[in-house]
């Protein structure tokens, strides 16, 4: 690499992809094929961003996670998971310990579920 570039633009070959994912050139060239990896033919040869293979790499993390139904943030700094085909949206309440202890006892009590009455707290909080 030389003085002019740096490590976010450097250029991969194709034999160069294949020893960075340290997979054989087959497996890469199978993987080019069906555009899971981002790269251009220049010419008749494929090359590729190096910081866009890294990218692709950390997505494919990001993916196994919703799979697996890990906490995740979006663009915005919010929490949510995905998990069977249903995304999970975590809210920050406006609520102290003692006001959702109390919440739960009332939802026990009055034999529903929680999530109903916190939908209702936050209405009644947007309300006020």
């Amino acid at each position: 690499m030389n003085e002019a570039t740096t490590p976010t633009d450097e250029v991969l070959t194709l034999e160069e992809l294949a020893a960075y994912l340290k997979v054989s050139e087959t497996t890469a060239y199978t993987l080019v094929r069906g555009g899971e990896i981002p790269g251009r033919k220049v010419g008749r040869e494929w090359r590729f961003l190096k910081a866009r293979v890294t990218h692709w790499l950390m997505q494919a993390g990001e993916e196994d996670m919703e799979k697996t139904g890990f906490v995740q943030r979006d663009e915005l700094g919010g929490e949510f998971k995905q998990e069977g085909g249903q995304e999970y949206v975590a809210l920050w309440l406006p609520i102290t310990r003692e006001e959702k202890a109390a919440q739960i006892e009332k939802a026990t009590r009055d034999g529903v579920n929680v999530s109903e009455l916190v939908a209702d707290y936050l209405r009644n909080w947007v309300k006020a």
